[in-house]
């Protein structure tokens, strides 16, 4: 091959790369993935509340934050059981 031929070929290849990065752009950034959402917002618990387990199904027996109750229960503050004193 003569440097003229070299040189056309290597044109011809940069063209048909260009031509599809182009194409393939979009189609690449549509897979990225998507911002990070902002941080969820931190509520206190409520004053001299606890974290129980609860016995509740609705609460899959997990350690829920119990509120104190004037009777010297706890009170659940996701489904509403009330707990004996601990």
């Amino acid at each position: 091959m003569s440097t003229t031929e070299t040189v056309l070929v290597i044109a011809v290849w940069v063209a048909v790369a260009v031509f599809v990065a182009l194409r393939l752009g979009p189609i690449l950034r549509r897979h990225q993935p998507a911002a990070v959402p902002p941080y969820a917002n931190f509520t206190p618990p409520p004053a001299g509340a606890r974290y129980l387990a609860c016995d509740t199904t609705i609460c899959g027996h997990l350690a829920i934050v119990h509120a104190p109750q004037p009777d010297g229960t706890w009170k659940c503050t996701r489904c509403g059981h009330i707990k004996g004193g601990q």
